[in-house]
C-alpha cells in the first residue's frame, strides 16, 4: 500500500457543485485513469480517498489537497499524468507526494486566501491592532459571541491582492467571509475568495505547505 497526497487546484463551473458531488467527480476521474486504488473493508467498502478541508461552495482554489492509497507502487509521474488526461474541466493536478502517518484533513490547521473584490488598504491595520475582535458567531450550542482576533494571523497585500491567512481546521476554522466583510463593511460571496492553500503547523519550523509534505 502506498499512501500519495495530491496537490490540485479547482476552478470554473466546479465552485458551484457541493463538496459530496465533487467527491464523486474525483472518483470518477480515479476510475477513468484506472489508478490501483485501495478500499475499505467490509459490507460497503469505499476508495481510500480523503480531502483536506471541503471547499465551500462558490469558492475557488490554488492548492488544495487529497489523500489517496494505492494498492499498487506508481511513480509520481505515472499518477499525475493518468489523472490528468482523465479529468473534467476546471480540475488539474499539480503534484503527486508519497506520504507516511497522518492523513491531510487532521494536518491542516491554517489557511491562506487571497481577496479579489475591492478592498481599502487603510482598513487593514487598524483590524490587526485590535486585541479583540467579538462577534456572534454560529456554534454546537447557537449563536454566541466569540472573539476571533487569535484566529486572524494575519493579512497582508502582495501583488495579487489581498491576503488572509486564517485558521483553519477540525480544531478552530474561520470563514473568510466574515473577515472579509469586516475589511468591506459589507457582505461578500465565496466567488470573490480564492483559497490559495493550506498549512501544517511543526513545533521547529512553524507552517509547513501541505505540499512540502514528505516521507517523514
Amino acid at each position: 500500500m502506498t499512501k500519495i497526497r495530491l496537490c490540485f487546484s479547482k476552478s470554473g463551473s466546479l465552485r458551484f457543485i457541493g463538496h459530496l458531488d465533487f467527491l464523486k467527480v474525483f472518483q470518477q476521474t480515479i476510475r477513468r485513469a484506472k489508478l490501483p486504488i485501495a478500499y475499505s473493508q467490509g459490507f460497503n467498502p469505499h476508495m481510500q480517498l480523503s480531502f483536506a478541508l471541503p471547499l465551500p461552495l462558490g469558492m475557488t482554489s490554488n492548492n488544495d489537497y487529497a489523500d489517496i492509497v494505492l494498492e499498487q507502487e506508481l511513480s509520481t509521474e505515472e499518477i499525475i499524468s493518468r489523472l490528468n488526461s482523465n479529468i473534467p474541466e476546471g480540475l488539474y493536478i499539480k503534484t503527486a507526494i508519497p506520504f507516511e502517518g497522518s492523513g491531510a484533513a487532521s494536518l491542516v490547521s491554517v489557511a491562506d486566501y487571497q481577496l479579489i473584490t475591492e478592498i481599502n488598504p487603510e482598513t487593514i491595520q487598524p483590524l490587526l491592532s485590535q486585541e479583540a475582535i467579538v462577534i456572534p458567531k454560529k456554534t454546537k450550542s447557537g449563536i454566541k459571541d466569540t472573539d476571533i482576533r487569535l484566529d486572524i494571523f494575519n493579512i497582508y497585500e502582495n501583488e495579487s491582492g489581498v491576503m488572509l491567512r486564517l485558521a483553519a481546521g477540525s480544531g478552530r476554522f474561520l470563514n473568510p467571509l466574515i473577515v472579509a466583510k469586516l475589511l468591506t463593511g459589507q457582505e461578500t460571496s465565496t466567488s470573490s475568495i480564492i483559497r490559495h492553500d493550506l498549512y501544517r503547523q511543526d513545533k521547529e519550523k512553524g507552517l509547513i505547505s501541505l505540499n512540502e509534505t514528505l516521507i517523514s
